[in-house]
């Protein structure tokens, strides 16, 4: 059996940051704006 590393893959926890109303949204956009990295974020 063979075996092949991928390169690129992202290792780790997996974030999501879901913002909700006017003061999630805001947290979601200053977050943003930091340029945090590996983070998947929600504005709804």
């Amino acid at each position: 059996m063979k075996f092949e590393m991928v390169d690129g893959l992202r290792q780790g926890p997996t974030l999501k940051v879901i913002g909700v109303g006017g003061g999630g949204g805001n947290a979601v956009e200053y977050m943003v704006a930091k340029e945090i990295e590996g983070v998947e974020f929600i504005a709804a």
